[in-house]
């Protein structure tokens, strides 16, 4: 299932390197219509707009998907999610050129999809006014993005969620809410950044990140703005008792009229409460269990060969260490097993020259499930096939387009020719 959300965006230089990471390292996958590299497709943006009165560059769309049906860690499902989204911007934006960036580093790991758009028609030269909202109106016939993502979801086989009256107020969603160059995305920007931080398992250790950032220096090599997270337990209202944290920036624009910007973090993002961060924390404390285990299998592993080749070269032989016979026994059984295991496996493949059910109902190990076996391996098979089809459909759709911008520009270079000829007194 997919979620959207759709925000304008008044500088697609700010969205587009906020979306690629200031040193392009935040897609795990990128399709861009616009040749290039970053900084182009919001070059273009710029170009086709700031002779316009349009306050909007580019329009934003996040697509969330549910680590059910993509897991993050595997690039082929990566990848699908990032065909899935352009798939989605052409289907709203047909003649516009997009740029879909997929990230996997949000609350939870669950792959999603930043899509831009820009806010120019390359048919009619004009500014966008579909898929602007996240549910349809009745008003004007127009249509939400939400509505689009569902049908797409349906074409694909994927599950759809049920309606949703309010967005998520993640701070991805919430970032274009503030004004770009203020404090306030500043201070969610680095918030963002620092519980993204694998080192950050506790609010110590948030501190101590953010503690670093303060020693970092801005593009004109002035040190950033001091933030600081200051974190008291309310002593009244809903949250008696409960710690609230709000975020503090040294302010030399005047923005505040004081030394100091002051913020609640919950107003910048829900992800900024220690509710919130717990999430962040916990993930991080996993992964670093799950390395640290890792880890010691790897030195245990590495401890056992040693005794091997220590107990070989006691003996003086080539390694082959003899072995009670118990354990020569176990060794034994292992390698019988194995070769049972493997010989029911090419079963399943071959079907034993007999039909499934008949192959399923054959003596075999009890352990080995062939039905699931061949369950599993029907259902990969229709993954890969479904991932195929929606790979070439993207291709079909970059195809049509790429056919449609060249039409135009065919078209505009002869209108230009005839109105050159004529200028010249030709074709009288």
């Amino acid at each position: 299932m997919s979620t959207t959300h759709y925000s304008p965006s008044t500088s697609a230089a700010d969205a587009e390197r906020y979306i690629r990471g200031k040193e392009d390292e935040r897609g795990v996958a990128i399709t861009c219509e616009v040749p290039g590299g970053p900084g182009a497709f919001s070059a273009r943006a710029r170009a086709l707009t700031q002779n316009t009165t349009r306050e909007v560059e580019a329009l934003h769309y996040r697509q969330s998907f549910s680590d059910e049906e993509f897991d993050p860690k595997n690039p082929e499902h990566v990848q699908r999610v990032n065909d899935l989204g352009y798939q989605l911007a052409k289907r709203m934006h047909p003649d516009s050129d997009c740029l879909v960036v997929s990230h996997v580093d949000g609350r939870g790991r669950k792959p999603h999809n930043h899509i831009l758009v820009i806010n120019h028609s390359n048919r009619t030269g004009k500014a966008l006014s579909d898929y602007r909202t996240f549910h349809d109106r009745k008003a004007g016939n127009q249509r939400g993005v939400q509505s689009a993502n569902d049908e797409l979801m349906r074409e694909h086989g994927l599950s759809v969620v049920k309606r949703l009256e309010h967005a998520p107020k993640d701070w991805e969603l919430r970032r274009e809410d503030f004004e770009e160059g203020g404090l306030d995305r500043e201070m969610g920007d680095r918030m963002s950044a620092a519980l993204a931080d694998p080192r950050v398992v506790d609010k110590a250790g948030l501190e101590a990140v953010i503690e670093e950032q303060n020693q970092q220096l801005d593009d004109a090599g002035e040190r950033v703005p001091r933030m600081r997270l200051h974190s008291p337990v309310s002593k009244k209202g809903k949250r008696a008792g409960q710690e609230t944290w709000t975020l503090y920036i040294e302010d030399r624009r005047g923005e505040s009229g004081r030394a100091d910007r002051r913020k609640r973090a919950s107003a910048l993002s829900a992800d900024f409460t220690p509710e919130g961060a717990q999430a962040f924390f916990d993930y991080h404390q996993q992964q670093k269990e799950q390395e640290h285990e890792r880890s010691a299998r790897q030195a245990e592993a590495a401890e056992r060969a040693r005794a091997v080749a220590a107990a070989a070269r006691q003996s003086g032989d080539d390694g082959a260490v003899d072995l009670d016979p118990r354990r020569r026994r176990g060794a034994e059984y292992e390698d019988c097993h194995a070769d049972r295991a493997a010989e029911e496996a090419r079963g399943v493949r071959e079907g034993h020259g007999r039909g499934d059910d008949e192959a399923a109902g054959a003596d075999h190990d009890p352990g080995v499930d062939l039905l699931a076996l061949q369950r599993r391996v029907r259902e990969d098979r229709e993954y890969r096939e479904q991932a195929e089809r929606d790979r070439e459909h993207a291709r079909r759709v970059r195809a049509e387009s790429q056919r449609r911008e060249l039409e135009r520009r065919v078209a505009n270079l002869g209108r230009g020719g005839a109105e050159e000829s004529r200028g010249y007194g030709l074709g009288d």
